[in-house]
């Protein structure tokens, strides 16, 4: 079983060999960071704005270090919390404009990679959010109730109807989510990256920048100016000290088997086509791969420290406790697959908020903002990366949605946020547990 995260998915940026930054520069926009937000901002801008406009891109590590590269690559709708409880806190209009939206963004990531043909492995079908228990069995039901009273079409499923779409003796009821999709990430990434090289913009890797100032930031000992940045690093905003309190660096945890046997893909009962989740607080999701493979993620995240951060740089080997508990979940949920082949095993930072909402802002200086996703981030990435260019023609300043603000709800101080988080996660597990999760 390889530990190692190096390489989780099998497309790299070597193919496109990319630079550091080496002497001072200039430019229209910067984008700092290089993952599915960041490269999705500079492809629109160069696609709306051309040769006209000069964008480089830079990462503290490589292309799709974070997140970005290290997802489930399940694209799917939903913000902040489940649509009942968005419902009981901004009323029915409002809620319904929150999840029509990431609907939107669901749909208009989907049709880029299918219009642009962005190699990405990209499948649409179904994801399926499934109930394990009889209290977050409740909560599903609710959930599902309130998206069919807002006029959304979701499909429900009990046991029975649920056991044709993926054999598991836990699950008890479901809805499905129509049109959604998966993909290799880091397939878009790289992807992505072609396209922005091709149209004339840079891109440097191993180039960590410190706080930006106002048209200036210092990066690799030299001077990077520019006329508006956008910070597209998520969980890794606070390291610019931007954000800090308010932004948290999380990791989440998924694995890969070996490509299933028909005879356990029958067992298994999933198609390729469809993607689950469930409803716990501390959750597990998967599909099957393009290739046959089982992808396995979630289980307990865990505060991503200076050490789990280098660990998943330089891919050095996860812990042992981390495919421990990933395994834990698989027998839990998927007895049938328990002494399936496991060949990679690895974790990812996210940026997560007190609130589940992202911070989207287009700043009064010369610095905006696009971080703290919370595990929406791919289908919301992409189309942030075309509204961005779109209010850098228009001068405007966004929807009037929870996440368009300069900042997010403060959780602790920096130094106090591995033990908060840490707490947090516990609390969630007991909660579970009280639940009978």
């Amino acid at each position: 079983m390889d530990f190692t995260s190096s390489l989780v998915w099998g497309r790299t940026e070597a193919e496109l060999s990319l630079p550091s930054l080496c002497a001072d520069a200039e430019c229209d926009h910067l984008i700092i960071g290089a993952g599915l937000a960041g490269l999705s901002a500079a492809y629109h801008i160069l696609k709306k704005f051309g040769a006209c406009r000069k964008v480089i891109v830079v990462d503290a590590n490589h292309l799709g270090s974070g997140a970005s590269g290290r997802n489930s690559g399940m694209i799917g709708p939903g913000i902040g919390k489940q649509y009942h409880l968005l419902v009981k806190q901004y009323g029915d209009v409002k809620a319904r404009e929150i999840f029509a939206h990431t609907l939107e963004a669901l749909n208009y990531s989907t049709q880029l990679i299918r219009k642009e043909k962005l190699d990405c492995d990209l499948v649409i079908g179904s994801q399926f959010k499934v109930s394990t228990n009889a209290a977050n069995d409740r909560q599903l039901r609710l959930e599902g109730e309130a998206l069919i009273a807002s006029g959304f079409e979701i499909r429900t499923y009990d046991r029975q109807a649920l056991k044709g779409i993926v054999d598991s003796p836990v699950y008890l009821a479901g809805l499905e989510y129509a049109n959604t999709a998966t993909i290799d990430p880091m397939k878009l990434v790289v992807s992505l990256a072609k396209e922005i090289l091709a149209m004339g913009g840079e891109i440097y890797v191993n180039t960590r920048c410190a706080k930006p100032q106002e048209h200036t930031v210092a990066a690799n000992g030299h001077t990077l100016r520019f006329s508006r940045a956008l910070l597209a690093t998520n969980g890794f905003t606070p390291s610019l000290s931007v954000l800090r309190g308010r932004v948290m660096p999380i990791s989440t945890s998924l694995m890969l088997s070996a490509p299933l046997s028909p005879s356990q893909r029958a067992q298994l009962g999933l198609q390729p086509h469809h993607a689950i989740i469930d409803v716990r607080r501390i959750f597990n999701y998967f599909r099957v791969t393009s290739d046959h493979r089982l992808l396995f993620g979630g289980g307990a995240p865990f505060y991503s420290t200076e050490g789990v951060l280098r660990r998943q740089f330089n891919g050095t080997p996860e812990a042992y406790k981390t495919y421990e508990g990933l395994s834990t979940g698989l027998k839990e949920i998927l007895p049938q697959l328990a002494s399936t082949q496991i060949e990679k095993v690895w974790s990812g930072t996210i940026g997560v908020t007190l609130d589940n909402f992202p911070v989207i802002n287009r700043g009064q200086s010369s610095v905006d903002s696009m971080v703290g996703c919370c595990g929406h981030g791919l289908a919301l990435s992409l189309a942030y990366g075309a509204s961005y260019a779109n209010w850098l023609e228009e001068f405007s300043c966004g929807p009037k949605l929870p996440w368009y603000r300069s900042s997010a709800p403060y959780l602790a101080p920096p130094a106090l946020l591995p033990l908060a988080s840490n707490s947090y996660i516990k609390f969630l597990r007991w909660a579970d547990s009280c639940s009978g999760a």
